[in-house]
């Protein structure tokens, strides 16, 4: 049996077309599958939490189409049984954690894959603990979680009006761009305090703090080169008070992973890594956006079950 959880809304329509051709194939009844559909945030995290609880047994892989939010939600929703396969058909507008497992198929071609020819592996995910107003527990994420302009570019990502625009006139492959170029126009530097594996960093104001799974984030940006799902470690990419023009050189060089040469950015290698902040700042995890002034990340100490071709 197997699950398929669909965000009709992501990549404008891109998920919801998927579904459609992925129906028509005959594998889709042949594998008894049977399908969700979201209704809004937090919905799918929902479907995959009581799928999970009455068919674990019997669930060959919950199969999602849609975007890396929707899988954030899945995965979190499904917490409690890591050793069930999850699958994804990126439709999204990032797509990032396609990227960073190196999946090489898309579409129905790979749907067809995750039926005949499966071939699951184990990955270490992120955990984090949200304080203050935050009262969710631990949660995990794939990707990243980051503080300050991260979270900035983020949070404009999902403004309805930014969606409506890009939509509008098929911008959907430069949606994180233009948010970068708004965002970096009235950034300031944020004031945090970071403890590294137990210890204070010297670090008290910059323009931004990204925790990375895998190198990808944005769209296909390489934020954290030397980031692996395969390592117990996680990468923590640090941008100290920046000029705004020498910000956006930055962000144009992160494409080819080039960006850690600046001499204001600094990468540390890190198990586990707390984020302190008088204020509240804007942060982002796997594409979802917020506001918190303090946050918990660490390396989940147990592997999730994931497709790969």
């Amino acid at each position: 049996m197997y699950i398929v959880i669909v965000n009709p809304e992501a990549g404008h329509g891109r998920s919801i077309r998927l579904f459609r051709k992925i129906q028509k194939d005959p594998l889709y009844k042949k594998a008894n599958c049977r399908t969700f559909f979201t209704e809004g945030p937090g919905h799918a995290e929902k479907i995959a939490e009581q799928v999970a609880e009455i068919h674990h047994e019997n669930l060959s892989s919950v199969i999602v189409i849609g975007g890396d939010g929707t899988l954030h939600e899945v995965i979190n929703g499904m917490k409690q049984y890591p050793d069930v396969p999850v699958t994804f058909l990126p439709a999204g507008s990032g797509n990032d954690f396609g990227r960073g497992i190196g999946l090489k198929t898309r579409g129905v071609k790979l749907f067809r894959k995750i039926i005949s020819h499966p071939l699951n592996y184990r990955v270490y995910l992120g955990s984090y603990v949200l304080h203050q107003r935050y009262k969710y527990g631990k949660r995990t994420f794939l990707n990243s979680i980051g503080f300050g302009l991260d979270g900035h570019i983020v949070t404009l990502v999902n403004e309805s009006n930014h969606r409506h625009w890009i939509r509008k006139f098929h911008l959907s492959n430069f949606t994180y761009p233009i948010a970068l170029l708004r965002a970096i126009k009235n950034m300031k530097p944020i004031h945090f305090e970071l403890e590294i594996d137990g210890h204070t960093h010297p670090v008290t104001e910059g323009m931004m703090v990204t925790i990375s799974n895998h190198p990808y984030y944005g769209g296909g940006m390489r934020i954290a080169p030397k980031a692996s799902l395969q390592s117990s470690n996680l990468q923590v990419m640090i941008v100290r008070q920046i000029s705004k023009k020498k910000l956006l050189a930055l962000f144009l060089s992160v494409f080819i992973g080039k960006h850690t040469q600046i001499r204001e950015v600094e990468e540390i290698k890190a198990h586990s890594v707390i984020f302190r902040s008088k204020e509240m700042v804007p942060f982002q995890v796997d594409g979802q956006g917020g506001r918190c002034c303090e946050c918990h990340v660490k390396k989940a100490s147990t592997k999730a079950t994931i497709f790969k071709d």
